[in-house]
């Protein structure tokens, strides 16, 4: 009996594992450019963002979202706040000189607080 339960929690992995999508990282790419990277968690997620841009003249990234985002979360590789800014706006600008090189996470949290929207951030 514990021979065919451990068959049958294999096979059931096995299938799990070989049916699983997965989205290839080019579909969850919003912003790439040799300064900065930025993707989404979740293909969904792209409609959120109306544009999403990185401006080399001013070393910002500029969003224009499709909900009105109260705050924006920003935390560091280790998954520590870094800033919490308020932004009342569906228009942001982000400026690069407010990070080091590294691997950030960026919570968008919208209207009335009821959604956050995290997107992933690598600055070069």
């Amino acid at each position: 009996m514990k021979a065919f339960i451990i068959s049958l929690v294999i096979g059931i992995a096995t299938a799990t594992t070989s049916f699983a999508s997965v989205t290839p990282e080019s579909e969850l790419s919003i912003i790439n450019t040799a300064s900065v990277e930025l993707t989404v968690v979740n293909v969904l997620q792209k409609d959120f963002f109306q544009t999403a841009t990185y401006n080399s003249q001013l070393d910002a990234l500029e969003f224009v979202t499709a909900d009105y985002v109260n705050y924006l979360q920003i935390f560091d590789e280790s998954g520590k706040l870094v800033y919490q800014l308020p932004v009342m706006s569906n228009k942001l600008k982000i400026s690069k000189k407010m990070f080091d090189q590294g691997v950030y996470k960026i919570g968008f949290i919208t209207k009335n607080n009821t959604t956050i929207q995290f997107t992933n951030l690598k600055v070069n």
